[in-house]
Parts: C-alpha cells; structure tokens; sequence
C-alpha cells in the first residue's frame, strides 16, 4: 500500500556464539578420545578398525542425528544443532569414559589379559577404579611370581644337566659302581627339583585362590570366579600330581633294579658291552624287574606328556605359548 515501506527479506539463522564454543569443545573432546583411547593390541588394520569404530561413535552418529533433527534445510535451526550434537557425542564421550574406568571384561578375558601383562607380551592396563585396579595388580603379581618361578625351574633344570643319568640301566652303568652312583645322585637330584617345583606352585596357586577370594565385587561374580578357578585348577593339580606321582614310581624302579644288580653283581659280568649272567635265575629276575622299569617309564612319560597338553591348551586360550613363559 502507499506510504508504506517492503518487508525485509528474511534471514537465515544463525549459530550463537555459546553454541559454537560448545560446539567446537565436543568436537575436540571425541577427537582426542578417539586419538588416544586405548584399544585391545593386535595387528595395524585391527588397531586402525578400533579407532574408527570409536570415532563413529563418538562423532559421526552424533552428526547424524543432529543433521537429521535440526540441519537439514527445511528444519534448520543452527543452536538445536548444536545442542543435539554436544548431548550426543556428551553422552558417548562419558559412555566411553565409564567403560575406561570400569572394569566391564568377562572373567577369562581379564585373567587372560592379566596373565599376558605379567608375560610382558603387552603393557599393563590399569583401568577400573580402585578396588578393581588392586584386584587386577594382586593377580597380575601372582602370575608374575609363577611365571618367574617357572623360569628359575627351568634354569635350574638346564644348569644342572642330565648328562650323568644317561649312564643309568646301561650294561656300563650296571658294572661300574662309580658312575651308577653319579647317576643315581643325579637322577635323585632331578626328581628333588621337581617335586619342589611342585610344591612352590602350589603354594602361589594357593595364594591365588585367597586374592580370589577376597575380591571386593559382588558375591555372585567372585563365586562365578571361585568355581571357574577351582575347575581349572583342579585339573592342573591332578594332571601335575599324576606326572610327579608317576616320576617317582619309576625313580623307584630304577633304584630297584639297580639296587638288585649291586646285590648279584658277582652273577654277572660286562663282556663286549653286555651283561652275561652266570645265574639264570638272577637273569630272569633281572629282567624281571628292568619290564617294571620299563611299564613305570611308559606310564610316567605318559603322564608327563598328558600335563604338558594341557598346559599348552590353558596357556593357548591365554594367548600364550610354552616359550613365553619359559618352559623352552
């Protein structure tokens, strides 16, 4: 109408300065958790696969949203953008943070990467909060402590040698008094470290058991933890004692039938690297016991062989080997 001035155009909306600072912080903040986040180790493309699942997370899906509700052109309304997107990637960013100081891995995976740490195969991760971090440094320092007594067995083994019992339930060793007896000491020697490794393992799984016991979560989840830990255990123990119990029984064959030799060796004599018997009776008795000797090795070897399966299976499902603890 005339005399009257044209209506204004009108003008796009616009983001308010609060809005922005908010803005930019939330966006920094995923991108630094998405950076430096730790994430389980593995190869480079896992790794990389992580990060981007995280960055998803924290950033992209609360970009979409906030597109969606209020960016697109028939909606756009720059503040509520705004306010979406820094709600959203706020609530993951915190989601994430929880999950950093909360302990949320099943009890395999925690034992299994605790075990790993302790091996020095990866660094240690203290997450969690207090009693959970306490909980994971008691059980990483025992498996620290049985992995390092493993190693000083091992040491010992090899330090020791095994080069005088070769000479055991030879026709040479049966004639020779001298290096029988070096044999025998040393075949003692050998079963005296094992049976002592036996019991130092024991004494630290026992040890491992009270740390389980006294774990400050919830009662249903340190019985869930007692009877997975009793299970396996159990069936280390009696593989392991199956082992030393049959070790002895054939140390005790041998000092037997080498025992029964120093009493008739006047029946028989070393010719041409063989015994000959003058006694058939004290032969066929001889050979008697060397077929025992024979049935206890096979036993205990047996045994032996039953052990070592099982811990390679327990230490597989760990992500480790028999090298990494240092059995070989």
């Amino acid at each position: 109408m005339p005399g009257l001035a044209p209506d204004a155009p009108p003008t796009a909306p616009t983001m308010s300065v609060v809005a922005r600072i908010f803005l930019v912080l939330a966006a920094v903040l995923a991108l630094l958790m998405t950076i430096f986040r730790p994430v389980s180790p593995g190869d480079p493309a896992y790794v990389i696969g992580e990060h981007l699942g995280i960055f998803l997370m924290v950033m992209g899906l609360p970009l979409l949203v906030a597109w969606l509700a209020a960016g697109r052109t028939r909606v756009r309304h720059p503040n509520r953008f705004a306010l979406i997107f820094c709600v959203l990637s706020g609530f993951f960013l915190l989601l994430n943070a929880a999950t950093l100081m909360a302990n949320f891995e099943a009890p395999e995976q925690r034992f299994s990467r605790l075990m790993r740490e302790a091996a020095g195969l990866q660094p240690e991760s203290h997450r969690g909060f207090g009693r959970q971090r306490r909980f994971d440094d008691a059980i990483r320092e025992q498996y620290r402590r049985l992995l390092q007594q493993n190693r000083d067995y091992v040491g010992a083994v090899k330090q020791m040698g095994v080069s005088k019992v070769q000479v055991l339930n030879t026709a040479e060793g049966f004639a020779n008094p001298e290096a029988e007896g070096q044999g025998l000491q040393e075949l003692h020697a050998l079963y005296a470290l094992d049976t002592d490794q036996e019991q130092k393992v024991r004494v630290i799984m026992g040890e491992l058991r009270h740390v389980l016991e006294n774990y400050a979560g919830s009662a249903q989840e340190r019985e869930a933890m007692l009877r997975g830990f009793d299970a396996s255990l159990a069936e280390q123990l009696n593989k392991r004692q199956e082992a030393v119990t049959s070790e002895k029984a054939f140390v005790d064959a041998i000092d037997d039938v080498h025992a029964y030799a120093r009493a008739h060796r006047n029946d028989f004599s070393l010719v041409g690297g063989q015994l000959i018997f003058t006694d058939p009776a004290v032969q066929e008795e001889f050979n008697a016991k060397a077929r025992v000797q024979d049935e206890k090795r096979n036993a205990f070897l047996t045994a032996q062989r039953q052990f070592n399966l099982s811990q390679a299976e327990i230490l597989g499902k760990m992500g480790l080997n028999q090298k990494d603890i240092g059995a070989k």
